[in-house]
């Protein structure tokens, strides 16, 4: 197919102070009038299927709309694999507003299946040729085959690299995590046959959505654009299968993050953009039909992960909350000596404020504030004073016991509140950065019925 090379000229009004260099100044607040913006959208010559997009307005960052998604770039290239008609957007977001061009249509006649002979694109799909079936890993028994639950919740920044890859992400920016079990978190949604999600390639790639649970939606027929680089996947006239009591905080539910994806598990995650509860992403975890077919529930046993080496030697002393001050803590599973795991990935005190916050903790920072100067004094004589309130205690393979029980002035945080005769010295292996964990100790309880402690953290002064 001829190479088809489009330079489209148009012009909008600036809400920016251009720097003295440009030819032009604009007024701060105003819009562009049509005479500065250019860009070009091309086809390459030897390849229809690869869209070269260049911004020519100097000055200006990029605001483009394509079908693989969005792009800040000044010149950016789009590989689409499938012959259709395919449309894209170049705007710029100025002081004034976000201003942009008439959509600019590109048809491509041809397919390139060298765009999806990629492994990602085989395990979404099954390859070329091929579809593949997903299930919401819930079924209506409650039953999660290999995820602790089908849904987590992530920080918005958050992506294939800080979830597969396990790269840090950079100071300031909105990355946690909540990981919920679905057996001790019900309340995340009802238990149902939720439907499955179909991906094909097949003269195309195309998506068959059936919301077994949402019947406004019904079963949805879409087409689907994979970027494995990026990694985000975009759903065209169908949404992600998910559960009834979310589908109005979602605004785009076929534009989604992929966190991971093998063979038999896919998390996708989607922006929750619509709610009182602030923005996150919602992580949608699904298993592969064939991995679900082949599923052979496994009897797992947890236990308290109680650190019985710790002594009455090693605790006595000053101590104070440490930098994260609590947390819950997951059991380990029986037998295996891995110890517990934090079930929040919060490194900062100010990580842990925010995702309380965003859970309605509203006094959050003031409760954390006070606790500082809370003091835990432990001494050889078997006393100790505990924020203000004298006790005794004795120490045995890692359990501490109070000759008073405990109310739960001594430590009572957000959610978190310590009551009983004795609490536990916990063995956690997953501790995060040494920060917050150097010279501490994890103490708690069992919280509820859940295979998990509610746990503060000590540090000795």
């Amino acid at each position: 197919m001829k190479n088809i090379f489009k330079i489209l000229s148009i012009s909008f009004g600036l809400a920016l102070l251009l720097p003295a260099c440009t030819p032009k100044d604009y007024e701060l607040g105003s819009l562009m009038d049509k005479s500065t913006l250019k860009f070009s959208i091309t086809q390459n010559a030897s390849d229809s299927n690869m869209i070269i997009l260049k911004s020519l307005t100097p000055g200006v960052t990029p605001q483009w709309i394509t079908p693989l998604g969005r792009s800040t770039r000044m010149q950016d290239t789009c590989k689409i694999p499938f012959s259709g008609t395919y449309k894209f957007i170049y705007g710029v977001e100025s002081n004034g507003g976000l201003v942009q061009a008439d959509t600019v249509t590109v048809n491509i006649t041809s397919n390139n299946l060298s765009y999806v002979n990629d492994p990602l694109w085989t395990k979404l799909s099954g390859g070329v040729g091929n579809s593949k079936t997903w299930y919401l890993d819930l079924n209506a028994s409650a039953v999660c085959k290999y995820f602790a639950g089908p849904l987590y919740f992530y920080g918005t920044y958050d992506n294939w690299e800080t979830v597969t890859n396990k790269v840090k992400a950079p100071t300031g920016a909105d990355s946690w995590n909540w990981c919920p079990d679905y057996a001790g978190n019900t309340w995340l949604m009802t238990a149902a046959d939720f439907g499955s999600m179909t991906f094909d390639l097949k003269n195309g790639a195309h998506a068959i959505i059936e919301h077994k649970t949402i019947s406004a939606r019904g079963t949805e027929h879409g087409t689907y654009m994979l970027d494995q680089n990026a990694h985000t996947l975009k759903i065209t006239d169908a949404a992600i299968l998910h559960d009834s009591g979310k589908d109005g905080i979602v605004t785009q539910w076929g534009n989604c993050k992929v966190l991971s994806l093998t063979d038999n598990t896919m998390q996708l995650a989607v922006l929750r953009d619509n709610s009182s509860e602030g923005k996150c992403l919602l992580v949608y975890n699904f298993i592969s039909k064939d991995y679900s077919d082949n599923w052979v529930p496994k009897v797992v046993k947890y236990s308290e992960p109680i650190k019985d080496s710790f002594t009455k030697a090693d605790l006595v002393g000053t101590w104070r909350y440490g930098l994260v001050a609590q947390s819950w803590i997951g059991w380990e599973v029986a037998g295996s000596g891995k110890g517990g795991s934090l079930l929040n990935s919060w490194n900062t005190r100010t990580d842990m404020v925010n995702t309380l916050k965003g859970w309605g903790a509203t006094d959050a920072a003031t409760t954390f504030a006070n606790a500082d100067t809370c003091l835990y004094v432990f001494k050889a004589d078997g006393t100790c004073t505990l924020n203000g309130v004298a006790n005794t205690y004795t120490v045995a393979n890692g359990v501490i016991t109070f000759g008073t029980p405990l109310t739960g002035t001594e430590w009572s945080l957000v959610w978190i509140s310590l009551t009983g005769n004795s609490v536990n010295v916990l063995n956690v292996t997953t501790m995060g950065t040494d920060a917050y964990t150097s010279n501490g100790i994890w103490i708690g309880i069992r919280n509820g019925t859940k295979n998990e402690d509610q746990a503060v953290q000590l540090i000795k002064q």
